[in-house]
């Protein structure tokens, strides 16, 4: 069966996550709904992972498989005009049948958005956490970050995952731009809520409502997610998925 993928982006404020789900508006059922009224087929789609109600995408990306080979071009316009404006069909390419969006990717990429002051045109991509942090102690927290650690402690647990070990590539801050300061952070998986856990435990512990020692205590311990404010969902954007070469380069 020819196997395709979809690069997309979205704003995550209309839509209750990723995941298709029961009377709720979602991005992969929003997709697959426009995806079989043009194909006239039932379509299932993998995504490179799950983002969460609010969380925005610039650079998801799903793969589904067809009876027939389409015409990507024709399908990409056609897919464009029917899906609403949120949600944003950047390219399809057809890849080898092994092809997998989830688990071929390298790497994830995250960035979260804090705000340094009340923006009322801002307010729905990026957090005002009210009192800023000390972004000196920021930083030491996201050094702690790099390499291999078990995430249990930043993350909500679910029954199919065998372990919660990620492994981050980089992890830092940059900002501040035009009143917002951004954290990044790249690694081979990340885990239900973990960006999230991570910024709010690094706000919290930035803000003095933490010790700097319980960040790190977090980090080394193999605890379920507990006594931590997530950080909120509309300052977080999937900013880019990486594969070994890129995606047009499977075909």
């Amino acid at each position: 069966m020819p196997r395709y993928v979809i690069q997309l982006g979205y704003d995550g404020t209309g839509f209750f996550g990723w995941q298709k789900q029961p009377d709720a508006r979602t991005v992969q059922g929003e997709l697959e709904q426009a995806l079989k009224t043009l194909i006239q087929e039932d379509i299932q789609l993998y995504g490179s992972g799950r983002t969460d109600t609010g969380v925005h995408a610039e650079d998801q990306h799903a793969h589904f498989d067809v009876h027939i080979p389409v015409e990507r071009n024709w399908l990409t316009g056609r897919l464009q005009r029917l899906l609403p404006d949120d949600l944003l069909v950047r390219r399809i390419d057809e890849v080898p049948e092994h092809f997998h969006a989830r688990f071929d990717a390298r790497w994830r990429q995250y960035r979260y958005q804090i705000l340094l002051r009340p923006d009322p045109f801002k307010r729905l991509y990026a957090w005002y956490p009210g009192h800023i942090p000390d972004w000196d102690v920021v930083d030491r927290g996201l050094d702690l970050l790099r390499g291999e650690h078990d995430f249990s402690g930043f993350s909500k647990r679910t029954a199919e995952l065998p372990h919660c070990r990620c492994h981050i590539h980089e992890a830092g801050r940059s900002g501040p731009e035009d009143h917002c300061i951004f954290i990044r952070v790249r690694a081979n998986r990340f885990l239900r809520s973990m960006m999230r856990a991570i910024v709010g435990g690094l706000v919290s512990v930035g803000q003095g409502v933490k010790d700097p020692d319980w960040f790190q205590k977090k980090l080394q311990e193999d605890t379920e997610l507990g006594n931590m404010e997530l950080a909120p969902p509309h300052g977080l954007f999937l900013e880019k998925v990486s594969y070994p070469g890129s995606v047009s380069d499977l075909t």
